[in-house]
């Protein structure tokens, strides 16, 4: 069970940068989890023909055009150190902040749908009932 993303000590700090590089790593591992799917396309049984033994795939179209499908990163910089360096070795954790405040000043989420919506809030009146009959049990209890 995966929980807790963007959570910080202890779950009672929670950060934005944090909760994103996170997702980009569980992102990661879903990939993998998934496996690869065994398709005519995938398996690319004509270029395999094409390349023979002893060939390379690396400079032919078909890897070009799929080798960044399995993994895309957002956040994380796969470049060479060099070019890295050349584009001013971006921190990836400014980057996240950078993100994560591009996010919250230019999101409009979609409201929920009214029968979520009532759901939630019979699921939060449902816990005040509850722990307003505990402290009414505990005051009984103490008196």
């Amino acid at each position: 069970m995966i929980y807790g993303v963007g959570m910080l000590d202890s779950a009672l700090t929670w950060d934005y940068a944090s909760a994103l590089l996170q997702n980009e790593f569980l992102d990661m591992v879903f990939k993998v989890v998934e496996g690869i799917q065994v398709s005519e396309a995938n398996i690319a049984y004509d270029v395999i023909k094409d390349v023979g033994p002893g060939g390379e795939f690396i400079t032919h179209e078909h890897t070009y055009k799929h080798c960044r499908r399995l993994s895309q990163t957002r956040l994380m910089n796969r470049n060479t150190r060099e070019a890295w360096e050349e584009a001013g070795s971006p921190d990836i954790v400014e980057l996240a902040y950078e993100k994560s405040l591009e996010i919250l000043k230019n999101c409009k989420p979609e409201p929920r749908p009214e029968h979520v919506q009532k759901e939630l809030d019979r699921i939060y009146a449902d816990f005040e009932a509850a722990v307003a009959d505990r402290k009414a049990r505990k005051a009984v209890a103490g008196a």
